[in-house]
């Protein structure tokens, strides 16, 4: 698996780009989250709008979402030899946010006799139910209320040969949901909202510490944070957690 974090800042970052991600599985290209940022932050990783094979959306804040239509725009009206070649994007949702994001979604797409369902294709997941990449186990947990009261949000798990990946999505309220549920000997890695102020939506990094038990600190991977990061990096590597910068490829 290879990680391409496109951004890895919050909702108002100047300069890390919103929580995004590519996530390589196989041959196939997963994005994670399509902020208002995404028009600049894809294309400065390598990629375009036709490379993306599935799109999971996490919730319906503008930093993972409010790139969404303009790229499901521009698949829809790509042209190949002078001709209109139209490629739908498939997205992962929890079948709970379907319809609010369809709602969102038709706003700027039902128009000219079209639906969003000409647009998209949509792979609807719960707590029983999985999708297969290639080899790999993508399944969503729900975290609503544990970021925002009242929102729907959701994180996910990624399972493959014997290992497997956590991300937890935009969260506060960690054992609001057991996140430590997910988590097994075979985790590699655990994708965690990390801020380095306190505020009421998001863990701050004392949160964070004092959720994890100390055996799980290497594994954890700071994202979704401050501008000011590197003001609390002797914090950092006090804790021994990992942060995810942005462009810089991870594998595992």
């Amino acid at each position: 698996m290879k990680i391409y974090p496109l951004g890895v800042g919050g909702a108002f970052t100047k300069t890390n780009y919103h929580n995004n991600y590519i996530m390589q599985l196989d041959e196939k290209y997963l994005l994670i989250d399509a902020g208002t940022t995404l028009r600049n932050s894809l294309s400065e990783a390598g990629f375009n709008y036709i490379d993306i094979d599935y799109v999971f959306i996490s919730h319906l804040h503008f930093d993972h979402v409010g790139g969404l239509e303009e790229m499901v725009m521009q698949r829809f009206w790509y042209f190949e030899n002078g001709q209109h070649s139209p490629i739908k994007t498939t997205i992962i949702v929890y079948e709970k946010l379907l319809s609010p994001l369809k709602k969102l979604l038709s706003n700027g797409l039902e128009n000219q006799g079209r639906t969003v369902d000409d647009f998209c294709n949509f792979i609807l997941l719960n707590d029983g139910k999985d999708f297969k990449i290639g080899e790999y186990t993508f399944s969503v947990f729900e975290t609503t209320n544990a970021h925002v009261e009242g929102l729907l949000s959701f994180g996910f798990k990624i399972i493959w040969d014997a290992q497997n990946l956590v991300f937890t999505g935009d969260i506060k309220h960690m054992q609001m949901v057991n996140i430590l549920r997910h988590i097994n000997e075979q985790t590699v890695a655990i994708f965690q909202d990390v801020s380095f102020t306190t505020n009421g939506v998001h863990s701050n990094l004392q949160e964070v510490l004092g959720y994890y038990p100390l055996n799980l600190y290497e594994k954890l991977y700071a994202m979704h944070y401050n501008d000011n990061v590197e003001d609390y990096m002797e914090q950092i590597k006090e804790a021994k957690i990992q942060i995810v910068r942005r462009q810089e490829i991870l594998e595992f």
